[in-house]
């Protein structure tokens, strides 16, 4: 009798050892015994919390240094990895960056291809957006719908496509090469974009019909149903589309020269209510509703990514993650990415979450 029960024990024993769940939570637990600092997010992926640093963008003099713990993420396999989800709400309590990111240097073609990521400005929650830019070489332009659910993006010759997070469907809009604007109307029906050299259409999401519109628009631009606010080469002007009247015009300094006044950096907050411009020489904040502007020198921040209010601000390119706290006077500098490449510039999108605050409370 005893040797039956220790024969039936020993079996049991063998097929728990053969259990393929048996074996991934034992290798799961090994994995976390041998690399306690890491955070594993599959079988091959992880990040660890690692702190923020010195920063050397800014003239700015009397910003505070901030030092806190952010994820540093290690995604050798993207299709392990979470994909951002319109029905989780936990996603988009804070506002979020999009950019497009190849996750691993490997010889794996799907995993060095360029895919578009997401996370939120805080650094934490990032996710797959989709991986239909696999064929691409290079994401030269980035833009969400306003309801989040649509991501449209422009190609190295201009070549635009539309993906929607509902139903995994990949529309392409303009095949030919053509320039990069892109808008979207504020309801996410239509994507607005320039077609040619200043001819312009929109893109039904509902019916997918592309017809001529007779208004120009920019990336850096706020469209509501009736108005247009958009960020020109050297100037913020404001439009009323329903009487082709001219709003404003907020200029930058006449008196300089063309090379003094030109952006080369420029912004738009979530509202329209803040515009950044610069160069080299000169910046501007611009206030759209006060319309005044604030002319700057030596002693300012680069705002190639402009929040609600101008409260909070980055640079787009996330080679290293730099945000400022403009009211606050306070930065971070952080490395959220350990391997691959990025392609383009990186863009705020759901800005309005959190009433426009980039972090949490005691954050």
């Amino acid at each position: 009798m005893k040797k039956i029960l220790l024969l039936a024990l020993f079996s049991i024993t063998l097929m728990g050892c053969n259990d393929p769940e048996s074996a991934a939570a034992e290798a799961a637990q090994l994995r976390a015994e041998q690399h306690p600092e890491r955070t594993y997010v599959g079988e091959h992926n992880y990040y660890t919390m690692e702190s923020s640093g010195d920063i050397q963008f800014t003239t700015k003099k009397d910003l505070k240094v901030m030092y806190q713990d952010f994820p540093r993420y290690f995604v050798e396999k993207a299709k392990e990895w979470p994909k951002e989800d319109l029905n989780d709400v936990s996603s988009y309590d804070l506002p979020r960056f999009q950019f497009a990111w190849a996750n691993s240097s490997s010889e794996d073609e799907y995993e060095s291809g360029i895919k578009i990521w997401s996370m939120k400005t805080d650094g934490t929650d990032l996710r797959l957006v989709t991986d239909a830019t696999i064929d691409l070489t290079e994401v030269r332009n980035l833009t969400r719908s306003p309801n989040n659910r649509y991501v449209a993006w422009a190609g190295s010759g201009g070549h635009k496509s539309v993906y929607d997070l509902k139903t995994g469907k990949v529309t392409v809009v303009q095949k030919t090469t053509s320039p990069l604007n892109m808008l979207w109307s504020e309801d996410s029906r239509y994507l607005y974009h320039e077609r040619y050299r200043n001819r312009y259409s929109r893109w039904d999401s509902e019916t997918g019909e592309i017809s001529e519109i007779d208004f120009k628009i920019r990336t850096e631009a706020v469209l509501t149903e009736d108005k247009i606010i958009k960020v020109t080469d050297a100037a913020v002007v404001g439009y009323n589309l329903k009487t082709n009247e001219r709003l404003f015009v907020l200029s930058s300094d006449r008196s300089l020269s063309d090379k003094e006044r030109i952006f080369r950096v420029k912004s738009i907050s979530p509202t329209g209510r803040f515009a950044w411009g610069s160069n080299q020489s000169f910046a501007w904040m611009f206030d759209t509703k006060e319309l005044t502007v604030k002319q700057m020198t030596t002693d300012y921040t680069p705002a190639q990514i402009l929040g609600k209010d101008a409260h909070f601000s980055a640079l787009d390119s996330f080679a290293k993650v730099r945000i400022v706290d403009r009211v606050g006077d306070r930065v971070w500098s952080w490395r959220a990415f350990y391997y691959g490449a990025l392609s383009g510039d990186a863009i705020l999108y759901n800005g309005l979450a959190n009433n426009g605050l980039w972090f949490k409370e005691g954050k």
